[in-house]
């Protein structure tokens, strides 16, 4: 009898076995790769890698992270400083760290604390904001893609924000989204060829990757409104879709909280199932291995793309919305979405990983992971199907884990 992280595989149990024993050897070699070349605690870099890993992990504390930068160089007194502080964090003070929580307890605008928590905060922030962020105009993206290029190395493309609350917002997002194709896509599509990350075996692949998120097409995004919330992002989403399509540009579809789930598959697979989009592969999706039902959606998934006669990508990752999934749910008695337990959300994102390569004619994969064990499993499994590593993609956020990154880069892998 099958577990619930294995129910999905059509690989027999000497399969299985044989890709553990690759996923622990591909394993050994990314970490004797690594010897020597990690940042020793002593470096900044160290501490760095620490601190945005420990961000990464909570989509609340990322976001309020990321406004806080974006709005920081506006801030030109201490009080503008600790004030926003208090407001972008408050919100989310249970899920800092008990120095952070003591700091801000204790900052108030004319305080010793509060001048010295203003000083530390704008000097990391900036930093952090240099390292992970690739740019604030088309010139500094360019120049961070074409240093990602130089490394063999490819790129998807997002925009920084906060929720949306009205059209002038949602229209501001779109036009966003629009003028990155445009402004970038001619530039990137000039330059000289890298066959490792501009070529799947004999096709040629996009070199500019936008993610998206629908809702911020939409002021009014909303699960008991399906119908209204399908025709007004269809407005803004077609027209984007052609455009990408027009330079040759790839769409990728963000995925959000578990409320907005369904309709977010529902619109990507009604608009892409339209006539003008259906031969169209250079598209994605995201699915979120922590949630309890990522596996029937992505089985549900596959036989879509078989029925739509194209395939499309599917960036699998863990998922950033732990916490407050795991509250929500709580707070209004429903059962919980996602996995209580890490092992859980690592051994689905393995079983769905073997679906992915296996079922790879109408499903592309795209593995987003820093965690070495999930994306030697992937290594492993293609290995195993007898796949080059061309056949899929291994995505990791920009700024971390570059030892990582070249490691895998040096063994062939986009």
């Amino acid at each position: 009898m099958r577990d619930e992280f294995t129910r999905l595989d059509e690989l027999t149990p000497r399969d299985l076995e044989n890709i553990e024993r690759t996923t622990r050897e591909v394993g050994h070699y990314l970490f004797a790769h690594l010897e020597g070349r990690r940042a020793s605690v002593f470096e900044r870099r160290w501490w760095d890698d620490r601190i945005m890993a420990w961000a990464m992990r909570d989509e609340s504390v990322k976001v309020q992270m990321f406004r806080f930068i974006d709005v920081l160089p506006m801030l030109n007194s201490t009080a503008a400083v600790v004030g926003h502080l208090h407001e972008y964090f408050h919100e989310v003070e249970r899920h800092l760290p008990g120095a952070v929580r003591l700091a801000l307890a204790a900052a108030t605008p004319d305080s010793l604390m509060g001048r010295a928590l203003a000083i530390a905060a704008r000097r990391n922030a900036m930093g952090h904001a240099r390292r992970f962020i690739a740019g604030a105009n088309t010139a500094e993206v360019l120049a961070a893609a074409m240093r990602e290029r130089k490394l063999r190395r490819a790129f998807t493309l997002d925009i920084l924000g906060e929720a949306v609350t009205s059209e002038v917002e949602a229209d501001r997002y779109w036009r966003l989204y629009l003028d990155l194709i445009e402004q970038i896509s001619p530039t990137v599509n000039s330059w000289r060829e890298e066959p490792q990350i501009d070529r799947a075996g004999l096709s040629e692949l996009p070199r500019v990757n936008l993610s998206i998120k629908l809702s911020a097409l939409d002021s009014r995004f909303d699960p008991i409104d399906p119908e209204g919330t399908i025709q007004r992002v269809g407005r803004r989403l077609r027209p984007l879709l052609r455009l990408a399509r027009e330079h040759h540009a790839h769409i990728h579809v963000d995925m959000e909280s578990y409320q907005t789930k369904a309709l977010t598959l529902r619109i990507f697979r009604e608009i892409l199932m339209e006539p003008e989009f259906r031969d169209w592969p250079h598209v994605g999706i995201v699915i979120q291995a922590y949630l309890r039902d990522a596996a029937d959606d992505l089985v549900s998934l596959g036989e879509w793309a078989r029925e739509r006669g194209t395939p499309v990508w599917v960036r699998l990752v863990k998922g950033a919305y732990w916490d407050y999934e795991t509250i929500h749910a709580q707070s209004v008695g429903w059962p919980l979405p996602v996995w209580q337990e890490k092992w859980q959300s690592d051994a689905n994102f393995e079983q769905l990983t073997r679906y992915l390569l296996v079922h790879r004619d109408v499903l592309k994969t795209a593995l987003g992971s820093h965690n070495l064990r999930s994306l030697a499993h992937g290594i492993a499994v293609a290995r195993h199907l007898g796949l080059s590593p061309s056949a899929f993609e291994l995505q990791m956020l920009y700024g971390m884990g570059d030892q990582e990154k070249q490691a895998l880069v040096d063994l062939g892998h986009r």
